[in-house]
């Protein structure tokens, strides 16, 4: 199925996409901002998933099409997005754009405006794996302490100099240490580790992912068919910092992990629910089916796992494609989760890139061609109905990661991965070794924002 054509051949069919002709009586600006409201108009008012929402704001009324666009969105909608540089985004999503290679938490002092960085995981390979690893602290970027205002620097591309800190009990200090890293375009293998553990009668695999992209499937692959090699019973799928990815990546995973005998080609693996126009017509026509239901796949590497059983590791920053991944799978085989709740992002986003009707046919708009918008168009389930509610998905173990401890991912003593392996083998979890953050007067860790996270569950429709 070609979602692209379908969707398209919808949207002549409803006949809402608005000619764009130029009108000589607006500066060429103004003109094109116009033309991409109403591409933004036609769009959200066809596959907006809350279409009943959009105030009627007129596409000339607004010269900067990302102030149209969020003007447009419902207030339940923290997800939609919309870029001018479509490059650089699609480059970022799918794990091949210009990087530093880490993954960051952020923090703020008590009773001060300055903040910090922990580093979560690095890249093998990437600029920041030659000069940082996990648990390594950010307190000043260019010898200026960091502000609320400075975090998003710590990711655009560039050349940084980094003044290190240090924990010293309950505050946070400089070392007085500076780093100077500079990003480049690379691929980010989201396969950032796998490793094998023996305890009693289980060999259990570990494997840490931080992005469904599908340009990645292969590692998927290449790591399941090592682990069936190696003869494991036991799986645990590290996805506490994956914020999700496209929707191909998501079933080739869970086609691969699901048991042999459920995971069969062709079989129905989860559903989608959109706006009441768009259902209606999805249902009464069979070749919208694609768009209602998604499938298992073929892998050639599905782990058919003894124990039927997965074990995975959470957090806030489990999103999207990552939730899917789990709703999925807990139709058909059992699902330990472990760690702290996940986000609780249970919609898709379609990416659409401007065209207009010409003479009965979608025409690329040249001059818009470095936009494109993301906007929520359907709600996912498994074939169950899961998940029904808004909150994110509790862990059944509830273990609660410590950045600050110097235990590396992979380490069998990190928290939550010990956890994992303690609840598998039936003996007593391995306490981590170093200090706990669990209460830290001096400072407070900050919950990141949608903003923060761009790798959403996307569908690309170009």
């Amino acid at each position: 199925m070609n979602t692209s054509k379908i969707l398209f051949s919808l949207f002549l069919v409803l006949s809402l996409l608005v000619s764009c002709e130029k009108d000589n009586n607006h500066s060429e600006d103004d003109e094109l901002a116009t033309r991409m409201n109403q591409f933004i108009q036609s769009n959200l008012s066809t596959f907006y998933l809350w279409y009943d929402e959009i105030p009627d704001i007129k596409p000339e009324s607004e010269k900067d099409p990302k102030e149209y666009f969020k003007a447009l969105l419902s207030s339940k909608d923290k997800w939609s997005l919309i870029t001018d540089d479509v490059d650089e985004f699609l480059d970022e999503m799918e794990g091949t754009g210009e990087t530093y290679g880490y993954g960051l938490a952020y923090g703020q002092f008590s009773n001060s405006k300055e903040c910090f960085a922990v580093v979560q995981y690095v890249y093998p390979g990437s600029p920041a794996a030659e000069k940082l690893k996990r648990g390594d602290i950010i307190v000043k970027l260019n010898s200026q302490n960091l502000t609320e205002d400075d975090l998003n620097k710590l990711t655009k591309p560039g050349t940084l100099r980094l003044g290190l800190g240090k924990r010293e009990g309950n505050a946070i200090g400089s070392t007085g240490q500076t780093v100077t890293i500079t990003s480049r375009k690379m691929d980010t293998d989201p396969i950032l580790i796998t490793k094998l553990f023996e305890l009693g009668n289980h060999k259990i695999g570990y494997l840490m992912y931080t992005l469904f992209s599908k340009t990645f499937n292969s590692s998927i692959a290449k790591a399941f068919n090592e682990f069936k090699e190696a003869g494991i019973t036991d799986l645990v799928l590290d996805l506490r910092y994956n914020h999700g990815g496209d929707d191909e990546a998501s079933t080739f995973l869970c086609s691969a992990i699901v048991p042999k005998e459920k995971a069969i080609e062709g079989t129905l693996l989860s559903k989608e629910t959109w706006n009441t126009p768009c259902q209606k017509i999805f249902e009464s026509d069979p070749q919208y089916d694609g768009l209602l239901n998604r499938f298992f796949v073929e892998t050639n590497c599905n782990l058919d796992l003894p124990s039927k059983k997965i074990y995975i590791l959470t957090t806030r920053e489990t999103i999207s494609a990552s939730e899917y991944t789990i709703a999925c799978l807990k139709a058909f085989m059992d699902v330990e989760l472990v760690g702290t709740q996940t986000y609780g992002k249970y919609v898709t986003m379609y990416s659409f890139s401007p065209q207009y009707e010409e003479n009965g046919k979608m025409v690329a708009d040249e001059e818009l061609a470095n936009w494109l918008i993301f906007p929520v168009c359907s709600r996912f389930s498994n074939i169950n109905g899961y998940p029904s509610s808004l909150e994110g998905m509790i862990p059944q173990h509830e273990v609660n990661e410590d950045l600050f401890n110097g235990i590396q991912l992979g380490d069998a003593n990190e928290p939550l991965l010990a956890e994992a392996l303690a609840l598998i083998s039936g003996t007593q979890r391995r306490q981590a070794k170093g200090r706990s953050i669990e209460t830290a007067p001096a400072f407070n860790m900050l919950p990141k924002s949608f903003n923060d996270i761009k790798s959403n569950r996307i569908i690309h429709v170009k």
